[in-house]
């Protein structure tokens, strides 16, 4: 195995997923939370309050899903690393014993 450590190239796909998902993410929450808003507006003759409310809420979950994505996506990557440095440094010491 190659583990001379050299940064790999990454496909422009991987950065469009990654994108496309965190524009998902918020874009989700905020348009069901805002149709969620209208029915109920429509059912219990609300005005518009309950419409304001559910934005509200749809706004504060696509925040949380911005912030939430990227903090995983770093966790993954910090342990696909960690787990590449220990399979790096028993390759050398099993090289060591080797020779």
């Amino acid at each position: 195995m190659d583990y001379t450590m050299k940064p790999k190239k990454d496909s422009p796909y991987k950065y469009l997923a990654m994108v496309s998902q965190i524009g998902i993410s918020m874009f989700v929450p905020i348009g069901l939370m805002f149709f969620v808003g209208r029915i109920l507006d429509y059912f219990f003759h609300t005005g518009p309050m309950v419409l304001v409310i559910c934005i509200i809420l749809g706004v504060i979950t696509a925040f949380w899903n911005l912030y939430k994505i990227p903090m995983d996506m770093n966790e993954k990557a910090l342990r696909y690393n960690k787990r590449r440095q220990m399979e790096y440094e028993n390759d050398e010491k099993n090289q060591r014993k080797g020779s």
